[in-house]
C-alpha cells in the first residue's frame, strides 16, 4: 500500500514538472510574441568612390582568374558610377572605364554566345535610377597622359573636417604613386607602394587649397585615370 502511494506521488509530481514546464513555454511564446519587432538597420547610402575602388579591384581579379563573369561585374560596378570630367581629358579613353571593361569581359568570353549577349545588354542598358539617388553627383574624372618618369600636377579646394579622397588609375603594370601636400607644402599624405593604382584619403582640418601630385615612375607613358569627390 505504502509503495503504491510513493508511486502515485511520484507520478503527480512529473505531472505537476511537465505542467510548469509546459506554463513557461507558453509564457516564452506569449514574450516572443509581445516583444516589439526590431527594425533593420538603415541601408547606408552608396559610395561613388569606394564603388570605383573596388569595380578596379574586381577587375584585377578578374584579370587573374581570367574571369569573363567577374570582368563583367566589374564593368557593371563601373558603369553605375557616374562621372563628371574635370578637366579637359586626353584624347581616347583609358584602360580603367565601363567600355574598356567591357570589352575585356568580352575578350575573356571567347565564343560563349549566352555570355557574349549578356555583356552586350549590360553594356547597352542605361544606369537611370542610380545617379539621381544613391550616388548623387558622382565623381570628378580626368583622363591625362603621364608621362615616363614624370607627374602631373593639380590642385583642389577642400573644406575642412569633410573627406578628401583621390585615386589614380594607370595603364596595368606601371608604377605610380599620389602625393598630397597643403598650401604651405606640408606632405598630408603619400601613397608610393610600386603599384598602378595608388589612393590617398585625408580630412584636411582647414578650408583650402591643396596640391595633388600624380607620378609615373615607370619607363613609358600611362594613360591615367584621376578620380576625386
Amino acid at each position: 500500500m505504502e509503495m503504491i502511494l510513493l508511486k502515485g506521488l511520484d507520478m503527480k509530481r512529473k505531472i505537476l514538472i511537465a505542467s510548469g514546464a509546459m506554463i513557461l513555454a507558453a509564457s516564452g511564446v506569449m514574450a516572443q510574441d509581445t516583444a516589439p519587432v526590431a527594425k533593420p538597420a538603415p541601408i547606408k547610402p552608396a559610395d561613388p568612390f569606394a564603388q570605383a575602388i573596388a569595380a578596379r579591384q574586381v577587375a584585377d581579379f578578374a584579370r587573374r582568374e581570367g574571369d569573363p563573369h567577374a570582368m563583367l561585374t566589374a564593368a557593371r560596378m563601373l558603369k553605375q558610377v557616374p562621372m563628371t570630367d574635370g578637366a579637359t581629358p586626353a584624347e581616347g579613353d583609358a584602360a580603367f572605364s565601363p567600355d574598356a571593361l567591357f570589352a575585356e569581359a568580352k575578350a575573356l568570353a571567347r565564343d560563349d554566345q549566352a555570355l557574349l549577349l549578356q555583356i552586350r545588354l549590360a553594356q547597352s542598358a542605361s544606369g537611370r535610377g542610380v545617379t539621381a539617388s544613391a550616388f548623387g553627383k558622382g565623381l570628378v574624372r580626368r583622363v591625362q597622359d603621364v608621362g615616363a618618369r614624370n607627374a602631373y600636377r593639380f590642385t583642389v579646394t577642400a573644406k575642412g573636417g569633410e573627406p578628401l579622397r583621390i585615386g589614380a588609375i594607370g595603364d596595368i603594370g606601371t608604377n605610380m604613386y599620389i602625393r598630397l601636400l597643403d598650401a604651405s607644402g606640408r606632405q598630408l599624405c603619400l601613397d608610393d607602394n610600386a603599384d598602378y593604382a595608388p589612393v590617398c584619403a585625408v580630412t584636411p582640418r582647414a578650408s583650402g587649397q591643396y596640391r595633388i601630385d600624380i607620378g609615373n615612375k615607370s619607363a613609358a607613358k600611362s594613360r591615367t585615370v584621376i578620380l576625386s569627390n
